[in-house]
């Protein structure tokens, strides 16, 4: 009897063991980039790196060498692509930075701005302090200033709609339509779900401790993906099978997801403080905001 069971359990065990994870990621670059590295960006073939302590703005080439860098100020954080220009934001400074192809600067006082969106010809930044949304058109004049309540975090264009994150013990995002400036809270039955990104059409939002898989035009839920800690922001992982990456800041890991399967494929270090993560050039870019550096991360 008892070599019958062992042999079932043997039976059970051996689909398991057989069963294939993609190879781990390989860190092939660490750049230096000062003290604390905050948003990244793409702009045609460059990588965009906004330094918080330092206030610059590095332009990266694909392998990583820095050409150029731009003296915004201290506190440079989150960036965006968009309408010809860039756009930066200063939390501690109270404005975003506007920088055109010729490398002028215009400063826009924005209060505590949390996160940039370029989207519907417009920059949408986040306010936490304010509970607002402002708009911008694509020269920096303020169009508009919604009030959505709910320390706003990030932001993010998808289905038609700029979503909005909230912090703090909110468990809503907030849906905003870009022709009449509505809004409408969506609850997401989850507390601080701070980071909305647009990943292949499909809204993903990461809170405290997951990261939620959304309907792009309406909010429902689609699927959620457990992962404790203090997630930031999610991004298409390296490779042709990557799935979804999300960054742990706590932990200095990035958790990979697999939404056809709908589980959590294991997590890798990647490096202090991991924050920002972009998909560019065939690899993935990851912040480490505790840290001084930027990392590309190859498939394995």
């Amino acid at each position: 009897m008892r070599l019958a069971t062992l042999a079932v359990l043997l039976a059970l065990l051996v689909p398991a063991a057989d069963a294939k994870l993609p190879p781990p990621p390989v860190e092939s670059a660490v750049v230096v980039t000062g003290r604390a590295p905050c948003g990244l960006a793409i702009a045609g073939g460059n990588l965009l790196v906004g330094v918080y302590e330092t206030g610059q703005l590095l332009r990266l080439d694909r392998t990583g060498r820095i050409v150029s860098r731009v003296a915004v100020g201290r506190w440079t954080c989150q960036v965006a692509v968009g309408g010809g220009a860039t756009w930066v934001t200063r939390d501690n400074a109270d404005e975003v930075v506007r920088i055109d192809r010729a490398g002028r600067l215009r400063r826009i006082a924005v209060s505590s701005p949390y996160d940039v969106t370029v989207a519907t010809g417009s920059a949408w930044v986040t306010s936490f302090e304010t509970g607002t949304v402002t708009r911008l058109d694509l020269a920096g004049r303020r169009e508009r200033v919604l009030r959505v309540g709910g320390h706003p975090t990030g932001i993010a264009a998808c289905g038609g709609r700029v979503w909005v994150g909230h912090g703090r013990e909110a468990t809503w995002i907030t849906a905003i339509e870009p022709r009449t400036g509505r809004t409408r809270r969506v609850d997401v039955g989850v507390r601080a779900a701070r980071w909305p990104r647009c990943l292949r059409g499909e809204l993903w939002v990461t809170s405290e401790d997951s990261a939620l898989r959304l309907d792009p035009g309406t909010g429902t839920p689609r699927g959620r993906f457990r992962l404790g800690s203090t997630l930031a922001e999610a991004a298409l992982g390296a490779g042709s099978s990557a799935g979804v990456w999300v960054t742990d800041k706590e932990h200095g890991r990035v958790h990979r997801l697999d939404p056809v399967a709908g589980q959590v494929v294991d997590s890798f270090p990647a490096g202090p403080g991991a924050l920002a993560l972009q998909h560019f050039a065939g690899s993935v870019w990851v912040t480490s905001f505790a840290g001084s550096d930027v990392r590309r991360f190859d498939a394995g």
